[in-house]
């Protein structure tokens, strides 16, 4: 009895001793916590991809415009499209400011849609900003006879994927359910070049891929070898001014709002939280860094060198944006949750 009570007291001590520290430290400002300190940026990928090269180069220059100037480390954590590492920054790492993730696209909109696996409330992070806003494009190869969407409604058009439920796909069911168009999906394909390869050999006539992975591929806009037929987004890229948006096509109150949540995980493309409850003078300080350091010529520098393109949002308008979102009718939930299924 009398070593219970000695190792209970021990634990006690442990215990008091741990949240003395823990109030300590939140009582410090902002720069004297980031003094000489290492601060983890989680990226919830496989080193080398777009999201890790970014989060790299936000890693080498957010410290200049950081209170106290801290040392940033990046950490690999991928899994389960993000989930893993949204989960473990949810409810396992420290909300003191010391860490905080470069997410991927639609993490954030997993538990909405009724992802069993995503145990998180995506609008209780600490958001620190969006990086950049994608711009979903449906396009055909140029000997195609399809030049509208009444085209696209009018006849099938085999159109390229990877698997029933990758986010090409859905984008493909995006359209077939909201818009009445005839895209049959074509499944095996590896990646985004073996798609647009297929496209080249006629293996089908359409795909669907981001704007600015299509206009990296400068000879098929150059030499005008395909041709898009409709955005998927909510606004119009600033160089497709011609090119409808979906949206013009659905007047359904339900559809609308159903394709607005459809196309938000783009309009959230590379989202970069902290867990909740991080303390706002450090919080503030996170975003004010990733704000800075966008528009830092040395920065912009690296981006373009590395093929990259940046369109930061802040945290605040970004949580604002998801916050929209969410606000969605459960009508509209159900219909992209069911669209989301391969």
């Amino acid at each position: 009895m009398g070593a219970n009570v000695v190792r209970l007291s021990y634990v006690w001590v442990a215990a008091l001793s741990a949240c003395a520290l823990s109030q300590a430290a939140l009582a410090q400002s902002a720069e004297e916590f980031y003094k000489n300190r290492h601060v983890d940026l989680i990226v919830a990928t496989t080193p080398g991809g777009g999201n890790d090269v970014m989060a790299r180069i936000f890693a080498r220059h957010m410290p200049g415009f950081m209170p106290g100037a801290p040392t940033f480390v990046v950490k690999n954590s991928p899994g389960a499209g993000g989930i893993s590492a949204a989960n473990n920054l949810y409810s396992v790492a420290p909300k003191d400011g010391s860490v905080f993730a470069a997410e991927l696209q639609g993490v954030a909109f997993q538990p909405l849609f009724g992802e069993k696996a995503a145990r998180y409330d995506a609008t209780k992070f600490t958001w620190i900003g969006n990086a950049n806003s994608e711009i979903g494009t449906f396009f055909v190869w140029h000997t195609s006879p399809v030049k509208t969407v009444a085209d696209l409604k009018a006849r099938d058009i085999p159109a390229a994927a990877t698997d029933g439920g990758s986010a090409t796909a859905f984008n493909y069911r995006v359209l077939n359910n909201l818009l009445g168009t005839k895209i049959k999906i074509v499944t095996g394909y590896p990646g985004s070049n073996e798609s647009f390869l297929a496209l080249e050999r006629g293996e089908v006539e359409g795909f669907f891929s981001v704007w600015s992975t299509v206009r990296a591929r400068g000879n098929l806009i150059k030499d005008k070898q395909v041709r898009v037929v409709v955005q998927i987004a909510l606004d119009k890229a600033p160089d497709l001014p011609d090119v409808p948006l979906a949206s013009e096509f659905v007047t359904n109150k339900v559809d609308r709002e159903a394709l607005d949540l459809a196309v938000a995980p783009g309009a959230l493309g590379r989202p970069y939280i902290a867990p909740p409850d991080v303390p706002a003078d450090r919080a503030k300080a996170l975003r004010d860094a990733f704000v800075a350091s966008a528009k830092d010529p040395d920065f912009l520098g690296e981006i373009q060198k590395a093929g990259l393109e940046v369109s930061v949002m802040s945290g605040e308008d970004a949580l604002a944006l998801l916050k929209r979102f969410y606000s969605a009718s459960p009508e509209a939930v159900a219909k992209v949750s069911a669209m989301t299924k391969g």
